[in-house]
């Protein structure tokens, strides 16, 4: 049995519905299902498949990772801050949570996952990333990242 891989995985062949999916189908896979098998760990698995993701990503540049953040409409995503050691991240209408009531807690750990192995690949550094801000998690304007580079 063969895993399956990135490139298998975004091949799509859908002639009548077109490659776009709800993001309603996202976030209940995502939010609903997910925190309801795995219970509290949930946040940390998100957080470390992203990273894994985002370590198998072919990427070779920040300029790329952007590139494929916004042709996969995982949010419109800015970096106000960025230094040797640190970066900060910041995602608007952010594919799991814009447009969701607060719910108390940051819930948008796949996407600081992502970022942070698509970083560590670019960098050569291992990075670490911590949301610091969430859009329906804790009612912020942005899902914001702290990312520490090491």
């Amino acid at each position: 049995m063969k895993p399956i891989d990135l490139s298998n995985a975004l091949k799509i062949n859908r002639p009548e519905l077109g490659d776009l999916s709800g993001v309603g189908l996202y976030r209940l896979l995502r939010l609903v299902a997910w925190e309801d098998i795995m219970g509290p760990g949930a946040s940390a698995i998100s957080y470390h498949a992203g990273k894994k993701l985002g370590n198998k990503l072919d990427v070779k540049s920040l300029d790329d990772f952007l590139v494929l953040c916004e042709e996969l409409k995982i949010g419109i995503i800015k970096i106000p801050k960025m230094t040797n050691t640190h970066i900060h991240v910041d995602i608007y209408e952010c594919i799991t949570c814009s447009g969701m009531d607060p719910v108390g807690r940051p819930i948008c750990h796949f996407e600081g996952g992502l970022i942070a192995g698509a970083l560590e690949v670019i960098t050569g550094k291992s990075v670490k990333a911590k949301e610091v801000s969430c859009i329906g998690g804790l009612g912020d304007k942005t899902c914001g990242y702290d990312l520490d580079l090491k």
